[in-house]
Protein backbone atom coordinates (compact mmCIF):
# COMPACT_ATOMS: atom_id res chain seq x y z
CA UNK A 1 0.00 0.00 0.00
CA UNK A 2 1.48 3.37 -0.97
CA UNK A 3 1.64 6.77 0.82
CA UNK A 4 -1.83 7.93 1.81
CA UNK A 5 -3.41 4.87 1.34
CA UNK A 6 -3.58 4.04 -2.49
CA UNK A 7 -2.42 0.52 -4.20
CA UNK A 8 -0.49 0.91 -6.58
CA UNK A 9 -0.17 -1.59 -9.11
CA UNK A 10 -3.64 -3.29 -8.26
CA UNK A 11 -5.80 -4.29 -11.17
CA UNK A 12 -8.94 -3.33 -11.40
CA UNK A 13 -11.99 -5.88 -13.06
CA UNK A 14 -13.81 -3.19 -15.61
CA UNK A 15 -17.23 -4.95 -14.70
CA UNK A 16 -20.70 -4.05 -15.91
CA UNK A 17 -21.13 -1.08 -13.71
CA UNK A 18 -18.64 0.80 -15.44
CA UNK A 19 -19.35 0.20 -19.45
CA UNK A 20 -23.11 -0.26 -19.65
CA UNK A 21 -23.65 -1.24 -23.35
CA UNK A 22 -21.04 -3.48 -25.69
CA UNK A 23 -20.95 -0.96 -28.72
CA UNK A 24 -17.74 1.67 -27.88
CA UNK A 25 -18.70 4.92 -29.11
CA UNK A 26 -16.01 6.79 -28.31
CA UNK A 27 -17.16 10.38 -28.48
CA UNK A 28 -13.91 11.95 -28.23
CA UNK A 29 -12.92 10.70 -32.18
CA UNK A 30 -15.97 11.23 -33.26
CA UNK A 31 -17.65 14.48 -35.60
CA UNK A 32 -19.90 16.95 -32.86
CA UNK A 33 -23.26 16.10 -35.43
CA UNK A 34 -22.41 12.53 -35.06
CA UNK A 35 -22.24 12.98 -30.73
CA UNK A 36 -25.32 15.13 -31.03
CA UNK A 37 -27.30 12.22 -32.65
CA UNK A 38 -26.14 9.64 -31.16
CA UNK A 39 -26.95 11.28 -27.30
CA UNK A 40 -30.03 13.13 -28.35
CA UNK A 41 -28.94 16.50 -27.47
CA UNK A 42 -28.20 19.52 -29.38
CA UNK A 43 -25.50 22.05 -28.93
CA UNK A 44 -27.64 25.19 -29.50
CA UNK A 45 -30.41 24.02 -27.35
CA UNK A 46 -29.26 21.58 -24.72
CA UNK A 47 -31.59 19.79 -22.77
CA UNK A 48 -35.01 20.09 -21.63
CA UNK A 49 -35.62 19.65 -17.66
CA UNK A 50 -37.34 16.84 -18.12
CA UNK A 51 -35.24 15.15 -20.43
CA UNK A 52 -32.16 15.85 -17.21
CA UNK A 53 -34.98 14.32 -14.93
CA UNK A 54 -35.32 11.21 -17.36
CA UNK A 55 -31.25 11.07 -17.74
CA UNK A 56 -30.58 11.61 -13.99
CA UNK A 57 -32.87 8.72 -13.17
CA UNK A 58 -31.28 6.26 -15.63
CA UNK A 59 -27.22 7.06 -15.13
CA UNK A 60 -27.64 8.72 -11.92
CA UNK A 61 -25.95 11.99 -10.87
CA UNK A 62 -22.55 13.03 -13.04
CA UNK A 63 -20.32 12.75 -10.11
CA UNK A 64 -17.48 10.63 -9.31
CA UNK A 65 -18.11 8.12 -6.47
CA UNK A 66 -16.73 8.97 -2.68
CA UNK A 67 -14.97 7.19 -1.09
CA UNK A 68 -13.54 7.71 2.62
CA UNK A 69 -10.07 8.69 3.05
CA UNK A 70 -7.44 7.35 5.25
CA UNK A 71 -8.03 7.79 8.99
CA UNK A 72 -5.98 10.74 10.76
CA UNK A 73 -3.83 7.60 12.77
CA UNK A 74 -3.27 6.32 9.53
CA UNK A 75 -1.83 9.39 8.09
CA UNK A 76 0.51 9.53 11.34
CA UNK A 77 1.61 6.16 10.87
CA UNK A 78 2.25 6.76 7.12
CA UNK A 79 4.82 9.87 7.76
CA UNK A 80 6.86 7.17 9.84
CA UNK A 81 7.27 5.11 6.80
CA UNK A 82 10.20 6.51 5.59
CA UNK A 83 14.03 4.65 6.04
CA UNK A 84 15.51 8.02 7.38
CA UNK A 85 12.90 9.27 9.26
CA UNK A 86 13.16 5.60 10.78
CA UNK A 87 16.64 5.92 10.93
CA UNK A 88 16.28 9.40 12.97
CA UNK A 89 14.42 7.60 14.87
CA UNK A 90 17.06 5.54 16.30
CA UNK A 91 19.12 7.99 17.01
CA UNK A 92 17.16 9.68 19.12
CA UNK A 93 16.37 6.62 21.13
CA UNK A 94 19.97 6.19 21.28
CA UNK A 95 20.56 9.25 22.14
CA UNK A 96 18.10 9.37 24.79
CA UNK A 97 19.75 6.06 26.19
CA UNK A 98 23.57 8.00 25.88
CA UNK A 99 21.77 10.53 27.95
CA UNK A 100 20.08 8.45 30.29
CA UNK A 101 22.95 6.62 30.89
CA UNK A 102 26.00 8.85 31.27
CA UNK A 103 23.55 10.49 33.61
CA UNK A 104 22.89 7.63 35.89
CA UNK A 105 26.32 6.88 35.71
CA UNK A 106 28.18 10.19 37.05
CA UNK A 107 25.07 11.01 39.20
CA UNK A 108 23.69 13.98 37.64
CA UNK A 109 20.61 13.76 35.03
CA UNK A 110 20.64 17.21 33.51
CA UNK A 111 18.69 18.73 30.84
CA UNK A 112 21.10 19.55 29.18
CA UNK A 113 22.06 15.88 28.10
CA UNK A 114 18.16 15.10 26.62
CA UNK A 115 18.34 17.99 24.31
CA UNK A 116 19.93 16.19 21.00
CA UNK A 117 17.35 13.65 21.60
CA UNK A 118 14.28 15.67 22.45
CA UNK A 119 15.68 18.03 19.20
CA UNK A 120 15.05 15.16 17.48
CA UNK A 121 12.36 13.61 18.15
CA UNK A 122 10.87 17.17 17.98
CA UNK A 123 11.54 17.63 13.99
CA UNK A 124 10.17 14.11 13.05
CA UNK A 125 6.66 15.65 14.94
CA UNK A 126 7.05 18.73 13.25
CA UNK A 127 7.70 16.64 10.34
CA UNK A 128 4.78 14.35 10.39
CA UNK A 129 2.68 17.97 11.34
CA UNK A 130 3.16 19.25 7.80
CA UNK A 131 2.89 15.90 6.04
CA UNK A 132 -0.49 15.16 7.51
CA UNK A 133 -1.15 18.60 6.73
CA UNK A 134 -0.48 18.00 2.84
CA UNK A 135 -2.10 15.01 2.79
CA UNK A 136 -5.25 16.82 4.18
CA UNK A 137 -5.51 19.27 1.31
CA UNK A 138 -4.02 17.00 -1.00
CA UNK A 139 -7.73 15.32 -0.88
Amino acid sequence: MGKGGQDYGKSENISSKSVKNEDSFAPWAKDVKECEEKYGVSRDLGLLSEEVERRRKIHGWNEFEKHEGPSIWRLILDQFNDTLVRILLCAAVVSFVLAWYDGNEHGETGITAFVEPLVIFLILIVNAFVGVWQENNAE
